[in-house]
This record gives C-alpha cells, sequence and structure tokens, in this order.
C-alpha cells in the first residue's frame, strides 16, 4: 500500500490506464502482467518489456503520483513485505473503546464501505467476462482456493451446480483430484480464490491450468496477487478495514452477487435445473 493513497501500485495504475497516454498505458499493461514482478526490474527492463522508451517509464511513475520510479519500486517493495505479515504482526495494543455492540456495528460499517469501494472499481469488461466464462455450459467450470479462501469457492460451487452442469470443486489438486489436474483441456474454466496471506498452491494451480490453454478467473483482494499473471479475468474485492485478520467478507459478497448473473445469462435452462433439483431434495427439506 502507499503512504499516500492507501492504494496498491496496481490499483493506482488500474484506475489511472483510461487517463494515461496511449504509451504510458502500455507501461502500465507491462506492470499488471506480471505484477509486481515486472515493477522490481530496472526501468530501461519495464520499458523494453513495454516496447517504449525509459523516460515514459518516469512519466507514468509520475502520472501515478509518485516522484519517479525510485518512489514507485519503494511503494512495491512495501507492497511485498505487507504481504508476508500474518495476523500476529497486526495484533492491536489494546482493545478498542466502547461496547461490544458498538465494536462490532462499526467494524461492520467499515468493512461494507471498503467493499463497495472496491466492488465499485471492478472493470466492467472484467465483469462481462467472468460471467460469460462462469455461464458456458459447454465448457467444464473447476474451483479451487487456498487454506481459507476455500470457503468461498465450496460456497460459489455450490450454487453453480444448480444452475449449470460440469462444476467440480478441486479440494486437493495434488492429491484425490490429480486425475482432474492431468487432463485439462483448453475447454476449461478455472475459478480461483486467494486472498492475503496468498498461497504458493494457488499460484501453482493457476500456472497449471494457463500451461494447459484453460481460461482463469482470479477472485483476489489485491490486483497484485501472485497468481494474477496466469489469470485471463482477474476481480478484486476487498473488506479489510483495520482488523487483525484478513477479511473475506467482500469475497463472499462478490460470490453471491455473481449468482444472478450468471443465471440470467444461462436462461431457462438455469431455472429448469433449479426446478429440479429443488424436486430432488423436497424429501430433505424441512417446510
Amino acid at each position: 500500500m502507499t503512504a499516500r493513497t492507501g492504494e496498491t501500485v496496481a490499483a493506482l495504475t488500474s484506475s489511472a490506464l483510461s487517463a494515461l497516454s496511449r504509451a504510458e498505458r502500455r507501461v502500465g499493461r507491462a506492470l499488471l502482467a506480471d505484477y509486481p514482478s515486472a515493477g522490481l526490474a530496472s526501468a530501461a527492463r519495464l520499458a523494453e518489456r513495454a516496447e517504449v522508451s525509459p523516460p515514459t517509464v518516469l512519466r507514468f511513475a509520475q502520472s501515478l503520483g509518485f516522484d519517479g520510479f525510485a518512489d514507485l519500486q519503494a511503494a512495491l517493495r512495501a507492497e511485498i513485505s505487507a504481504m508476508s505479515n500474518g495476523p500476529i504482526t497486526r495484533l492491536p495494543d489494546a482493545p478498542a473503546a466502547g461496547s461490544l455492540l458498538d465494536r462490532l456495528l462499526r467494524q461492520a460499517r467499515a468493512q461494507n464501505e471498503r467493499a463497495q469501494e472496491t466492488l465499485a472499481m471492478l472493470p466492467d469488461a472484467a465483469l462481462e467476462a467472468a460471467v460469460t466464462l462462469l455461464a458456458d455450459q459447454a465448457r467444464p467450470l473447476y474451483l479451487h482456493g487456498g487454506r481459507f479462501s476455500l470457503l468461498l469457492a465450496q460456497h460459489l460451487a455450490a450454487h453453480l451446480e444448480q444452475l449449470r452442469p460440469g462444476v467440480r470443486l478441486l479440494a486437493e489438486p495434488s492429491g484425490r483430484d490429480l486425475g482432474a489436474m492431468m487432463e485439462l483441456t483448453r475447454r476449461d474454466v478455472l475459478v480461483l480464490f486467494d486472498y492475503h496471506r496468498y498461497q504458493s498452491s494457488a499460484v501453482d494451480v493457476a500456472a497449471r491450468f494457463h500451461r494447459a490453454g484453460a481460461a482463469v478467473v482470479l477472485i483476489t483482494d489485491d490486483l497484485a496477487c501472485p497468481a494474477a499473471p496466469d489469470a485471463e479475468v482477474v476481480l478484486a474485492a476487498s473488506s479489510t478495514v483495520g482488523t487483525v485478520y484478513q477479511s473475506m467478507a467482500a469475497g463472499f459478497l462478490l460470490t453471491e452477487l455473481l449468482l444472478p448473473l450468471v443465471m440470467d445469462a444461462i436462461g431457462e435452462s438455469a431455472r429448469t435445473r433449479m426446478a429440479l433439483w429443488e424436486e430432488q431434495r423436497r424429501g430433505e427439506l424441512l417446510p
């Protein structure tokens, strides 16, 4: 996070792209395509990747509000340090003031506002691409997540399998689901959840789908997520504000908001499948 804005360099870049010059946009896209590694190399190397001149890289950094490229790199290094911090490093010195209900409601309002802010920043094209991939019944759909974010994958998978066939949760890609990982094709779609603290296993799964030519939809809390370079679509939503643990509330909210969009994109067959699903479960459910 930059000290001045509280936003990551990736978030600053994404929000500024439309206002940048054509050459500066090339730098921004090159940075986001291999984030944050591309920004930690020299300005000359980033310019080479973007096929622009080194002075363009300097202007790009200044357009984002940095004094220069070295200042931008310092912000990236700070982000990397923050990524490695676990919850124990964020323990407060003393409990917050107020009753338990006051504290709960204050935190709820802060997290809700943060979630709305980040959801409002989702690019229309990325959201449309994600819904299209999730609704394409001709493409097998896999879902996976990290130690905690697997809960989001389970949540979305449980709902999606009521709307369309071919939905599979990858709980153990290197274990009981290894067979599926060995049979990946270009038709497959992966919905991957990875929230800070990011996991190498999620990066590995994204890379394996990418190498197979499959499409990867990444749902995360930050565009700086290490799995982002292998994702075709990245949806970033965060609700973490002043908490010891990273919040996934925005991720759960995003999954639930995606469902009606996917249902509408699928059309009548989704409603028919839901009706059949409910009919099959009638004996199990209580009134």
